[in-house]
Order: structure tokens, then C-alpha cells, then sequence
């Protein structure tokens, strides 16, 4: 799939409608944090909403290639271990291609919950 800036606007609408809130770039890491931590959406601290974010952000880079789960931790949470340098990149790059995989969960994600 190519990706653009169009692709990308159209998945921020679509999280959007489907969470009736504004959906951004973190509020979608957010989500996907919440769907691979499997807690639903219940009250969580700031800090804890970080966390969430990052999770998020790690799943898309697995999927991508640059992380793999390598277990978890005490309190349940996944772990990752580098399998590619994302540093490498350019923060451009990298969130250009988290919003391709973000484009791609969302429409593997919300599609069959629309059927």
C-alpha cells in the first residue's frame, strides 16, 4: 500500500467517528497501546497513559521489524528487544512509517467491526 498524507487523514476520521472523540498521532498509539495491553479503556494515571502510548509504539515496530517481544515483565507488561536500530532513522522517517502501520492496524482493526 502507498502511503499518504490523504490515507493518513482519512484513518484519523475514521478512529475518530468510530471513538467519537478528535483523534491525533498519540490518542491512536493510545488505542492500539490499549487493545495489545488487553485492560480496556478504564482510568489509568498519566504516567500509566505513557506507558500505554509507548506500547503502542513498540507493537508497530515489531510489526515493522525493529522490535520483537521478548516476554514480560513482572506486572504483565510485554517486553521488546531490538532487532533493528529504529534510532537510525530520522524522527521524520520513523513517524512516517508508524503512521503507514498505524494505517494498517486501523484497517484491520476497525473493518471488521463495521461489518
Amino acid at each position: 500500500m502507498e502511503f499518504s498524507e490523504d490515507i493518513w487523514n482519512e484513518t484519523e476520521l475514521r478512529v475518530s467517528k468510530h471513538f467519537k472523540v478528535t483523534a491525533d498521532f498519540d490518542f491512536m498509539l493510545f488505542v492500539i497501546g490499549i487493545q495489545e495491553l488487553g485492560t480496556g479503556m478504564t482510568e489509568y494515571t498519566r504516567d500509566e497513559k505513557w506507558d500505554i502510548i509507548n506500547l503502542g509504539k513498540c507493537r508497530l515496530l515489531e510489526r515493522l521489524g525493529y522490535l520483537q517481544q521478548s516476554g514480560k515483565d513482572r506486572e504483565g507488561w510485554p517486553e521488546f528487544e531490538v532487532i533493528k536500530n529504529v534510532r537510525s532513522l530520522s524522527p521524520n522517517l520513523q513517524k512516517r512509517l508508524l503512521k503507514q502501520e498505524m494505517v494498517l492496524y486501523f484497517n484491520e482493526v476497525l473493518e471488521p467491526l463495521q461489518q
